[in-house]
């Protein structure tokens, strides 16, 4: 079998014709790769004409001398094929052996069991054991499946919406009524989408520095955001801010205050000429407090506006579009303002956006593997499941050893692999 390098046009035309290819395979990542220190090439093993695996190797320097190489989302190859994939194995072994490669890892995006949507296992539903077997056979050796979050590698568990030949009605309907009551709340309010440009990613950048604090988690940097734009470009890359214009606002709470105490005076001079009338009591006193809340939003609209000026920023959101589906990959809101459903307004929106632009997933991305509530994560995985969004858990990660007794000797300092013999 031959291994041989591509360049980057060669690599992203045979991307084209893959229908799995995410976008940690993309020649974007590659550029944030290379951005981010890494040595990247290309390469494309064959035999007899035949292509058996596609993809892009990415370089670290390790004890000065050698390296670490990384497949990010594994190789376009058929896993299924043991005899192919053994093959395979055996020659990128020797090729990156020459390059004095150490080990190289990968966290192939393929699912080890089919979960539904409360992560529970499908009964009699798909497996992927044998790709595991296959891998081993060929001489990778499987890292500890975790759960739980781990910023140094790529999501083991994410949720994802299925979008093929679905109309945003049946995707809607598929939602759990809490998430289309919340989804109707911020309609109610008429909650505004807009747009945001890398000049105004500060935005986003604020909100999830606000709600890291919140949730003690580690926020990405501005120049962070600003670099998936510089790597992606916009038409891969998109940022929603969800909002609320106050005066606009104030002008539906308004004529729903004129509306109601124009019903309570209609009421109240009915019972004056037919007093003990139950329905109409009733009515009166619904109004009444109905009333009251309307009056606690005029007030609570000024304070709005001494504090936020004319709008009030609810949520941000950023996505990456590549081949098959969006992913949404950042996410903050505003908690003080929670009660307007900023984030709901904007997956609703781009979920549209999706099926409209003939989109097969709409990817929610990570989530950390529990299912109870009290766990670590459990919020993130309730509001995605709210949604619809079926649970993925990947088959982890695999390390190649290439070089055997250097490797074992890096192992037995950084402990990488526990079973490595």
């Amino acid at each position: 079998m031959r291994i041989n390098t591509i360049n980057i046009q060669q690599y992203s035309e045979y991307l084209d014709t893959v229908d799995s290819a995410v976008f940690q395979q993309s020649k974007y990542h590659a550029k944030k790769f290379e951005h981010d220190g890494w040595t990247v090439e290309f390469i494309q093993a064959s035999q007899d004409k035949e292509v058996y695996a596609t993809c892009m190797l990415a370089y670290l320097p390790l004890m000065k001398v050698f390296k670490y190489c990384y497949v990010a989302r594994g190789f376009l190859a058929d896993y299924k094929d043991k005899d192919k994939l053994v093959k395979f194995t055996s020659s990128l072994k020797q090729y990156l052996k020459k390059k004095n490669v150490v080990y190289l890892e990968t966290d192939p995006e393929i699912d080890l069991v089919q979960r539904d949507k409360d992560g529970n296992i499908v009964e009699n539903g798909f497996h992927n054991y044998d790709v595991v077997d296959n891998l081993k056979s060929a001489g990778f050796l499987q890292l500890p499946l975790k759960q739980g979050y781990d910023l140094s590698k790529e999501c083991r568990f994410c949720s994802s919406i299925d979008l093929r030949g679905k109309t945003s009605d049946e995707i809607f309907n598929a939602f759990s009524s809490a998430t289309r009551r919340n989804t109707r709340t911020a309609q109610k309010y008429n909650v505004h989408i807009r747009k945001l440009n890398v000049d105004q990613l500060h935005i986003l950048d604020s909100m999830e520095k606000e709600t890291s604090a919140r949730q003690d988690f580690e926020a990405m940097s501005l120049d962070y955001f600003k670099n998936l734009y510089r790597f992606y470009g916009e038409d891969h890359v998109e940022t929603l801010l969800s909002y609320l214009d106050l005066d606009e606002y104030e002008q539906k709470i308004k004529k729903e205050y004129n509306t109601t105490l124009t019903s309570i005076e209609k009421t109240k001079a009915f019972l004056e000429k037919n007093p003990g009338n139950e329905k109409k009591e009733k009515r009166l006193k619904t109004d009444e407090t109905y009333l009251d809340s309307l009056e606690k939003k005029i007030s609570h609209i000024q304070e709005l506006k001494d504090t936020y000026g004319k709008e009030v920023p609810l949520a941000c959101c950023l996505f990456i579009k590549y081949g098959h589906e969006i992913v949404y990959l950042v996410g903050s809101s505003n908690y003080e303002q929670r009660d307007f459903r900023g984030p709901y307004a904007i997956h609703w929106h781009m979920i549209q956006e999706a099926i409209k632009e003939g989109y097969d997933f709409y990817n929610f991305y990570g989530i950390s593997g529990y299912f109870e509530p009290g766990k670590e994560g459990y919020g993130v995985f309730d509001f995605k499941r709210g949604f619809n969004a079926i649970v993925h858990e990947y088959i982890g990660n695999f390390i190649l050893p290439c070089k055997p007794f250097i490797f074992k000797i890096y192992n037995n300092l950084k402990h990488i692999c526990v079973n490595s013999n």
